[in-house]
């Protein structure tokens, strides 16, 4: 009788989570390729992190509005090849943002189509629509971002869309208050050593350390900052941080922006006084240009 009443009580809790996610009705198709929303057990949130809520300048963004949402994105698109790889590109959004907000807001979807590669566009939500740069279970659980990358796998071999468990390479993507679960993830997501690239779009607000850290390392790696006026002290404190671990870096101005320059496996710090902050991604259509010039492999490779 036990067992009986636990179960149904764990079903309900799903039912419920499932419901208020902002889920779409299968695979969405666009010339751009297709996209599904859907909640995972490992996604962000929910988190005991956030079980009361945030207050940010006295105003309380609750758990059951914010912080129960365990959407995914995933998008494929156009032209994806199966492989022996699955690699995948993983986006965070900020403040005030969602799943299908940034989506369209940003264009990923289509600056992802545009790139060309053969990978996969992940996309958690975060924080739903509350100014807060928690990142639930990806920032603060150890190995939270492996669990989540194999459950996303597991689902897109069940639906047929890959024929591999193996993961390959893996770009980590942020905006704004993104950037903290994307140095949680990198100081406790189980992945690191698949992690090619880190792209931070105006994104350098903490976890420094862990950004420098981490692309001081091993060679091969890439780290792109670009920033608005607002973040240029911590910018500052990044290079010093590269400089005290010998690390290979540039530090230019946007206008001096090279696609030569951008292939550079290192840390690359450019400053913007033309882009705004909710520009930066999509203006220039910055992201596909930084996964053109990346290390994921092209559709016409057909290969991994």
């Amino acid at each position: 009788m036990f067992k009986a009443v636990l179960l149904a009580a764990i079903f309900t809790a799903i039912s419920a989570l499932i419901s208020k996610a902002d889920t779409s009705e299968g695979w969405q198709r666009s010339p751009d390729g297709e996209t599904i929303v859907l909640p995972f057990l490992h996604a962000p949130y929910p988190h005991s992190s956030r079980a009361d809520g945030h207050v940010y300048q006295g105003k309380m963004y609750d758990r059951e509005g914010h912080y129960l949402d365990s959407s995914v994105g995933i998008f494929i698109p156009a032209g994806f090849v199966p492989g022996k790889d699955v690699h995948y590109v993983v986006h965070f959004h900020g403040w005030n943002n969602s799943v299908a907000g940034a989506l369209k807001q940003y264009r990923l979807r289509e600056q992802f189509h545009e790139a060309g590669f053969n990978a996969v566009l992940i996309v958690p939500e975060g924080p739903k629509n509350a100014p807060d740069s928690g990142g639930g279970k990806l920032e603060n659980d150890p190995g939270a971002f492996r669990l989540l990358i194999g459950e996303i796998t597991d689902y897109l071999n069940t639906e047929g869309k890959i024929h591999t468990h193996k993961v390959g390479k893996i770009v980590l993507s942020t905006h704004s208050g993104g950037y903290a679960v994307t140095g949680g993830i990198l100081k406790l997501g189980g992945l690191t050593d698949h992690i090619t690239d880190v792209l931070l779009f105006d994104s350098t607000y903490g976890y420094l350390d862990q950004f420098a850290g981490w692309i001081s390392e091993r060679k091969g790696r890439r780290l792109f900052s670009i920033f608005t006026e607002h973040l240029a002290p911590e910018n500052y404190t990044l290079i010093t941080q590269l400089q005290k671990l010998n690390t290979d870096f540039t530090a230019r101005l946007d206008t001096d922006m090279t696609d030569d320059g951008l292939r550079k496996r290192a840390a690359l710090i450019f400053h913007t006084t033309t882009i705004e902050h909710d520009e930066i991604m999509q203006k220039t259509n910055l992201f596909a240009r930084l996964l053109r010039t990346s290390v994921l492999p092209a559709q016409s490779v057909r290969a991994d």
